[in-house]
């Protein structure tokens, strides 16, 4: 599943913000593996936010932004590797 930018930020979002308890094992105490799991999970989310920020504003040029894509998103890189083989 890829995500754009948007998306990664609202995915951080639900996981700091969400319903859910920060551990869902019912651990006893705050900082358990599965908590910090999780802030692991948002911090990787809002990175890739800030990544997918900073790509949209920088002024790459098509040849770099397309090496950027392939490097970062499986579902371009196949199409393009289908698209090379033709």
């Amino acid at each position: 599943m890829s995500f754009s930018g948007p998306q990664h930020w609202r995915e951080a979002d639900l996981i700091l913000t969400g319903d859910a308890d920060p551990c869902s094992y019912g651990c006893p105490h705050t900082g358990c593996p599965h908590e910090m799991s999780m802030l692991v999970r948002a911090i990787g989310h809002g990175l890739l936010a800030l990544t997918a920020a900073t790509l949209v504003r920088s002024g790459l040029t098509p040849a770099d932004r397309h090496e950027w894509l392939k490097a970062t998103d499986p579902e371009y890189a196949a199409e393009q590797d289908a698209e090379a083989t033709r």
